[in-house]
């Protein structure tokens, strides 16, 4: 009952903050709030529990769950944009469970700067350059994240340079702090290629290289969005990592919008780690979901998943199938 209470304080909190631009100043400062709850319905162990630590988005079993929760502080003037957020939930508390207790709660701090038409630079804490899925729920295709995503950065630090020739290549290279580090500094190089084509289908490649401790990793994410039709559209995610062994994922997801309303999508996927450098102690599991979103309001979206999955480790504590409902306020 506490963490219920806890979920509808936030949420009841976070709606009413949407979008409030000051008076005074067009378009330069907004307050803004996000929030998502859920709960996950385990069948097979029914108490109260916690899933594995390679999962950091509802982690927690039978029981409900804040998973993200975010207050955030936006200032834009000309080509200078400020972001700074603090966030809570499972997710904060699972993924930034290694910086310090100062940095657990920052969602974002960064600075940009749109330096010519076809340059810009953004330094500090931001989201990842690496992966298709983010750690906001609203901006996924589906409730739960793939193995592809949990097993690589959701946030980043350091400098990213950014140039745009046209409206649709855009090319990055990043000097960070290592591989999801906000307090240690392990230097490393990040670069992002992107293509958004007319018809609009996306195309990007994401690489990572930098030693995490125990040997040089390199890390490349590739996915590929293509639209069928006005209503429905695909991509394709590929990962592959070697850090003294390889590791790779594969995922492809499906969407379908019947109305501004409703919203369907599938995924089925795979993640390979024989040697449990990322995914341990499961070493090979496979996965399938299909998600139903309702949108009631623009900033309100009710979701539903039924997920799926098979794992090599007979001991394995992952728990098949589940069942999870959710709601999201913000974007």
């Amino acid at each position: 009952m506490c963490q219920l209470k806890k979920v509808l304080l936030f949420l009841c909190f976070s709606f009413p903050l949407f979008g409030q631009p000051d008076s005074t100043s067009k378009s330069v400062f907004q307050l803004y709030g996000y929030a998502e709850g859920y709960y996950l319905i385990d069948p097979i162990q029914k108490t109260a529990h916690e899933k594995e630590s390679f999962f950091f988005n509802h982690a927690k079993a039978n029981q409900w769950d804040l998973n993200l929760g975010i207050l955030g502080l936006s200032i834009k003037k000309g080509p200078l944009n400020v972001q700074m957020s603090g966030m809570l939930g499972s997710y904060s508390s699972r993924n930034l469970a290694n910086e310090g207790k100062i940095w657990r709660n920052i969602f974002e701090m960064n600075l940009s700067y749109q330096m010519a038409k076809k340059w810009s630079i953004l330094a500090g804490i931001f989201p990842s350059h690496i992966g298709f899925e983010s750690a906001k729920n609203a901006e996924n295709w589906t409730l739960s994240r793939s193995f592809v995503a949990e097993n690589s950065p959701y946030y980043e630090s350091g400098l990213s340079i950014s140039y745009k020739p046209n409206q649709a290549w855009t090319y990055s290279i990043l000097a960070l702090r290592g591989w999801q580090h906000i307090q240690d500094f392990r230097p490393a190089l990040g670069t992002q290629i992107t293509y958004v084509a007319a018809n609009s289908w996306i195309w990007n490649s994401s690489g990572f290289i930098g030693n995490e401790g125990n040997g040089l990793r390199l890390f490349h994410d590739f996915y590929w969005v293509i639209p069928l039709s006005k209503k429905v559209k695909t991509v394709l995610i590929s990962d592959l990592g070697f850090q003294n062994e390889f590791w790779h994922g594969e995922a492809l997801m499906m969407q379908v919008k019947l109305s501004n309303k409703w919203k369907f999508a599938g995924r089925i996927e795979q993640f390979s780690d024989r040697k449990s450098i990322i995914l341990a102690p499961d070493s090979f599991v496979q996965s399938a979901s299909i998600n139903a979103d309702f949108s009631l309001f623009p900033k309100m979206l009710f979701r539903a998943e039924w997920k799926v999955y098979h794992s090599s480790n007979e001991t394995s504590n992952i728990h098949s199938p589940e069942y999870i409902i959710g709601v999201v306020l913000g974007k």
